[in-house]
């Protein structure tokens, strides 16, 4: 084996590891992104019972970094926000349920879930038990 057939060889190897590498922690970010993503997802819908509880005011926060990649659901955010700032009196009743059902559906859409053949009032309602 010649010296420059050695240098190809050791060139080829160590370039193929980088590559492999480059491509591994390319996957494995894009992975924890979207776990991120669907655990927040997961604590907006798990507290949506409760508007005014610690649960349901993480996952709202949690959204501004979770989803900071996407611009529709920092848009529908923004929406929300601006129904939520407006006083009741000067609002429709239903504009906030109707600005978090949007929240939810973009959150949906931007993390691949499918609600095509879900009502829109099946993202308010939720199950507990009577004490």
């Amino acid at each position: 084996m010649s010296q420059e057939q050695v240098y190809i060889a050791l060139i080829s190897s160590l370039l193929s590891g980088l590559v492999g590498i480059f491509i591994s922690s390319w996957f494995y970010a894009r992975l924890e992104r979207r776990k991120l993503k669907t655990e927040t997802a997961r604590k907006l819908f798990a507290n949506r019972h409760d508007m005014h509880g610690q649960g349901f005011h993480e996952a709202m926060n949690e959204i501004m970094i979770a989803f900071s990649d996407s611009q529709k659901v920092i848009d529908l955010i923004e929406g929300l926000f601006k129904v939520v700032e407006t006083p009741i009196h000067a609002r429709s009743e239903k504009a906030a349920d109707e600005a978090l059902i949007m929240l939810m559906k973009g959150i949906c859409k931007d993390i691949g879930i499918e609600y095509k053949t879900l009502p829109d009032s099946y993202y308010l309602k939720f199950f507990s038990m009577p004490r």
